[in-house]
This record gives C-alpha cells, structure tokens and sequence, in this order.
C-alpha cells in the first residue's frame, strides 16, 4: 500500500463525517505536509473531494468507510465510539473457548482489549481497510478482531500449532468473514511461494532471540508487497535488552524500513486467563532465585509500527537449527522449556 493511498484513506474517512478545513484534517493523517498536500489534490482531481472555502467535503463518487474514533488507546480506549466496543463485546464472545498455551511453542497471549487495541490502532494508520494482512502466528487472535470488522480485503495467518488454525477457522466462518486464509507453518522453513510480495500488512509477535527475532521479521518481509507496506510487532523490554534493540533496529534500517511508533507497554499478557502457572517450574529466572508465583500481570509488549521506504531487503541471516535455538538464548529468562525438550533432559 502506497503512502499516499493511506493518506488519502485516512481523508476521506473523517470527511464522510463532516466538511473539515486543511487544519482539521492535517490531524487525522500521519505524513509530511507535502504528502498531506499532494493527497488532497489527488483527491481533488479525481473528483472524490471538492473544496468550497474554507471546507473540503466529499462528493457523491466516495463510497468509504467513516472514521470510527478508538479514543485515546492509552488512557481511555473506546471511549469516542460505540462501534469499537461493540467489536471487543463480539470478540469477546467469540473467543471464550480459545485454545490455552502450550510450551511447545512458546505462547501466551495477550489480554482480549489489547487484541482490540491493536486492531484499533492499525486503523488509526490507515493500514486496515482494504488492505491485504498477513499474519506470522496468532495465539492473540488479531485475525479474528481484524475479520469482525469486515474491512481488510483479505486476511492470511500462518501458524504452527494446527488448534490455533483450526479454532480461527471455525470462528472466522461464524462471523461470516470470508476472505481469511490460514496455513500450517513453521517459520524455519521458507514462506511458501504463493505467499511472497503480496502483502500491504503483516502483524508478528516474534519470539525473542537473536535468530529468532530476525527470522520471524524476515518472514514477514519477504510477504510485503514493496514501497509503503508496512509492519507491526510486538517487542518486549523483559526478554530483549536494549543491546537487542539496538541490533533489531539496525536490521530494519538495512532491510529498508523506518520507525514509525513505539507504543511502550501497550499490552499486557494476564496471567489468569493464560493459565500458565506449570510454566514457571522450567523458567530460567525461577530457578535463579526463590521466587513466588506473580501476584500481578507484569509481562508486558510494546507495539512497533514500521513502514518500508526502500525495498525492502531481504537480508541474509543465521536461521536457527531447531526449534531449541529458536525459543532459548541468554537472554530467554521467561520462556517455557517445551515437552519434547524436557524429555531429552
């Protein structure tokens, strides 16, 4: 997706609203001046906006999707619009008997609102409606959130564990959502080649080692389409240090991309609903000192948001061996020890 075609978006749904002036619409886009400019003159010459002084307003060829205000997903999310808590109520419903994590694979999910928030967020962007997704694992679930807002023109999840898929399947096909694809997947092997370059969006909450990290964000880059795709991750400050940040955002500066958002802490994974108390007996940080188990929800994931601007590149990189070195480094203190490797122990 374009920059200026999701700049354009975000124009046209805050004017089937109302009539807004240059200043009032400069605030609900999130580009340069210049690039604010040339949308709305684009718009202007397609005839799809006309400006009457000081107003711009829509003309009858703009068939768009009205801006559905999140509120601020900080302090007061779904405050502004009924539309969003409406979604979180139906996911909500929809999700009640999700499958639980399990260690094989490293998972635990986020709470269902911030499932939400994040979707609410791609919105904001410009990068939901109309847009092709491609999703790198989702224990959260962010396909569904995605699906009951009907926007996304078409939704691909790619996913190891086969109850995950399963259960996205049969949920996607209640709400009614069509356009959703979902593939068994293990990222240590390549991406299929039908899946390559189509993409607008991908969504990944990688796991956070060295390797691990850039393969799964590799993955992922190889599905974008080019110039103006973007991507969102979640990225922890309790598994990745900042020297792992630091070497992380070098790597998508060389594979051609740029920060646009970091959201600290947007999310929180609770500890009830995950249910992974038999976790902590093989985590690192439980046998380096005699803890309790937590009394609080204190694993938390910041959102990133970045956006190609040459490229992108596919860079080479060390792959992991297996999926022992893909979950664990010196850095893994929370991380659960999978069956298959706690027999080998």
């Amino acid at each position: 997706m374009k920059e200026l075609e999701r700049i354009k978006k975000q124009i046209l749904r805050q004017l089937i609203k109302k009539p807004s002036t240059f200043w009032e619409l400069i605030n609900y886009q999130d580009s340069h001046i210049a690039a604010f400019l040339q949308a709305i003159k684009e718009l202007l010459n397609q005839n799809l906006i006309i400006y009457e002084k000081p107003f711009f307003r829509i003309t009858n060829k703009v068939n768009t999707f009205p801006y559905k205000d999140p509120g601020c997903l900080i302090c007061s999310p779904f405050s502004k619009d009924s539309y969003w808590q409406d979604i979180l109520n139906k996911f909500l419903k929809i999700i009640k008997d999700r499958p639980l994590p399990t260690s094989d694979f490293d998972q635990g999910f986020i709470r269902p609102e911030d499932t939400i928030k994040r979707t609410a967020f791609i919105y904001e962007r410009g990068d939901l409606e109309d847009s092709e997704i491609f999703i790198l694992g989702d224990d959260d679930l962010i396909s569904l959130s995605m699906a009951l807002t009907g926007l996304p023109k078409r939704i691909v999840v790619v996913e190891i564990d086969e109850r995950i898929n399963k259960f996205i399947k049969e949920k996607s096909q209640e709400i009614g959502y069509k356009n959703i694809e979902i593939y068994n997947y293990n990222v240590i092997n390549d991406l299929p080649e039908e899946l390559r370059r189509k993409f607008d969006v991908f969504v990944t909450d990688p796991v956070e080692t060295q390797k691990g990290l850039k393969l799964f964000i590799n993955r992922c880059i190889s599905a974008l389409k080019g110039e103006g795709s973007v991507g969102y991750m979640g990225f922890t400050h309790r598994e990745a240090s900042l020297k792992k940040w630091h070497d992380f955002e070098e790597f998508l500066i060389k594979s051609g991309f740029v920060i646009t958002d970091i959201l600290r802490d947007f999310t929180i994974y609770p500890e009830e609903d995950n249910q992974w108390e038999d976790f902590y007996r093989t985590y690192r940080i439980m046998k380096e000192f005699d803890l309790e188990l937590p009394n609080v929800d204190w694993y938390k994931s910041c959102f990133m948001r970045f956006e190609v601007v040459q490229g992108p590149n596919i860079l080479e990189i060390p792959l992991p061996q297996n999926l022992e070195e893909l979950y664990f480094d010196d850095e893994a203190w929370a991380t659960p020890v999978p069956s298959f490797l706690e027999k080998k122990e």
